[in-house]
């Protein structure tokens, strides 16, 4: 187990509730996919553009939990061998991160896993059309992220962004990044 994951695991999550709780009525969850490397890095996808939601975006492999699926490390595990190949049974779950709640009323909780950093990707081409990686340091650097303040149904909300190597990683892919670089300063 790599000193990250060590860490990690010893490390109680803070109670934090983030984004917009408005009455989510849908469960995703999403693979946080630490790779197993001298220098971790994080797993990214783009999603295709012909998708109906959020097309063209980075994203974390993840998405919405089936009846089917027993819980929500499951689900995460499941969409990430559907979209990128990883094998769950290569992946070590770590543990959870705080919900995140989206104005498309989606309740996320991230799975952080830590994976084998040499699996070939063999990407979904209906939602994937590019992966890439982020330095586990560059995500753990608070100073790596800019905000934005909106106001979402007459509330104020913070919307976190960090630019990587010409990627844009932004709203609740961002959000919780910077959820993880909170829990682990």
């Amino acid at each position: 187990m790599s000193s990250f994951a060590a860490d990690f695991l010893l490390r109680p999550l803070a109670q934090r509730q983030l984004g917009t709780e408005l009455s989510a009525s849908r469960e995703a969850a999403v693979l946080l996919a630490i790779l197993d490397k001298p220098e971790p890095t994080i797993l990214l996808t783009r999603r295709t553009q012909t998708l109906r939601s959020h097309g063209g975006q980075i994203a974390l492999p993840g998405g919405r939990v089936d009846d089917t699926d027993p819980n929500h490390t499951y689900a995460a595990l499941r969409e990430a061998w559907e979209e990128v190949g990883l094998p769950p049974e290569d992946v070590t779950p770590l543990g959870e991160l705080n919900p995140f709640y989206t104005v498309s009323r989606y309740r996320i909780t991230p799975i952080v896993g830590l994976a084998p950093a040499d699996f070939p990707w063999q990407l979904s081409a209906d939602e994937v059309d590019a992966v890439f990686e982020v330095p586990l340091a560059v995500v753990l650097n608070l100073n790596s992220y800019h905000q934005l303040q909106i106001n979402r149904h007459g509330q104020p909300h913070t919307v976190y962004f960090m630019p990587w190597q010409g990627w844009f990683i932004w709203g609740a892919t961002a959000g919780m990044f910077h959820d993880l670089a909170l829990h682990m300063a």
